[in-house]
C-alpha cells in the first residue's frame, strides 16, 4: 500500500522593487488620471453623463490593483544586499 504524498508548494519567486513599478505604478496612475478627468467634469456638468465614466474609471483602477495583487501573490521580496 502506497502512502499518499502532502502537495509540495511551488517555491516563491523573488523579486526586485523595480519589477514591480511598470505592473503597479502605471496603471494605478492612469486610473487616478481618469478619476480626475471625470471627477472634475462631473462635478463641473453633474447629470450629462460623467458619472457614468467616473464610476467606470474608479473600477478600472480597482480591477488593476486587484489584478497586481492576484498575479503578483506568490512572490517573495528579495532581500537586498
Amino acid at each position: 500500500m502506497t502512502v499518499p504524498r502532502k502537495p509540495q508548494k511551488a517555491p516563491l519567486k523573488k523579486m526586485k522593487m523595480t519589477d514591480l513599478v511598470v505592473t503597479f505604478a502605471m496603471p494605478t496612475l492612469l486610473g487616478k488620471c481618469f478619476i480626475a478627468y471625470y471627477g472634475a467634469y462631473y462635478a463641473k456638468y453633474p447629470g450629462e453623463g460623467y458619472g457614468y465614466a467616473l464610476a467606470g474609471s474608479v473600477a478600472f483602477t480597482l480591477c488593476m490593483v486587484a489584478r497586481f495583487l492576484w498575479r503578483y501573490r506568490h512572490h517573495e521580496d528579495a532581500e537586498e544586499s
